[in-house]
């Protein structure tokens, strides 16, 4: 068995994939620590408490992954920080291991390989402070784009505390949705479309009623179904959200303004479903590396 890791700081959590390079899909360990970096900046700066949390929680991650860890990775709220050097430069002098700031393209292309592959199939990454969308076949991607828009971003902007935000929330996201590309839109001989991260499971989490994220995989969310937990949860007091059968206690604040992103997301291209993973940008990575070695 050749077991290798990779670490992406996300900016809602950063999260750790160990598997065999030789066989990527043959159980995976996923691992994931809440970090919260993009709820944690000021004036579009990484704080203190967060770049010490999240170099925590990456020595934490290390150790349990036992196994090489061949890149740290980051995405959005790094990329968008003034003192991304200084987290960059810590990270350096405590693992010995650069910080790899990936481009939104460069995110939405890892999301895209890690849960789609050779398949025609199209990816929905949304993070905490950006989306990513991507689209291709055959290991080939047509489009992949990264768009300014998270859950964490939009809870800063529309902050969903009852079902009346729900209207102004999504309104926000079509308009940010303006901007994607008609061959997204089309999707043309794409025959499925994931739900990369967080958000698609935790709603697959409260659809299913259940806690256990392995149990999601797989799952098919409709927009029916989508749009009914969002007001059951817009309406649920946030100090009541947490005893929402499988609601993840993590995301009091930040899951109905991602459930508001993806029901957004599903309206503007027009899909019936959008099928839960757990794979993600990391998955993606790993493949890479696994790809580089032969």
């Amino acid at each position: 068995m050749n077991k290798a890791a990779v670490i992406v700081i996300g900016s809602n959590s950063t999260r750790c994939v160990t598997a065999d390079l030789d066989n990527l899909h043959a159980n995976p360990i996923r691992r994931r620590v809440e970090t919260r970096l993009f709820l944690g900046m000021e004036e579009n700066r990484l704080s203190e408490a967060s770049m010490r949390d999240t170099l925590a929680s990456i020595e934490a991650l290390m150790l349990e992954a036992d196994a090489p860890v061949l890149g740290i990775y980051a995405t959005s709220a790094v990329r968008d920080a003034a003192n991304a050097d200084l987290l960059a430069q810590r990270m350096e002098q405590r693992f010995s291991l650069p910080l790899t700031i990936l481009s939104g393209p460069e995110e939405a292309a890892a999301s895209f390989y890690g849960a789609a592959g050779d398949e025609a199939a199209g990816v929905v990454d949304i993070g905490g402070g950006s989306t990513e969308f991507a689209i291709g076949e055959n290991g080939v991607i047509r489009q992949a784009i990264s768009l300014q828009l998270g859950a964490s971003r939009l809870f800063k902007a529309h902050p969903i505390h009852a079902e009346k935000d729900v209207a102004p929330a999504r309104k926000a996201v079509l308009q940010t949705l303006n901007a994607l590309p008609e061959v997204l839109l089309r999707h043309d001989g794409i025959s499925a479309f994931y739900s990369v991260g967080g958000t698609g499971t935790a709603c697959a989490m409260l659809a299913m009623q259940v806690k256990d994220k392995v149990l999601c995989e797989g799952y098919h969310l409709t927009p029916d179904t989508l749009n009914a937990l969002l007001r059951l949860v817009a309406a649920t007091p946030r100090e009541q959200r947490a005893a929402i059968p499988g609601f993840p206690a993590t995301r009091i604040d930040i899951l109905p303004t991602g459930m508001a992103i993806l029901s957004a997301v599903m309206e503007r291209l027009q899909l019936s479903e959008i099928t839960v993973t757990q794979c993600c940008n990391a998955d993606g990575l790993l493949r890479r590396a696994a790809l580089c070695r032969t």
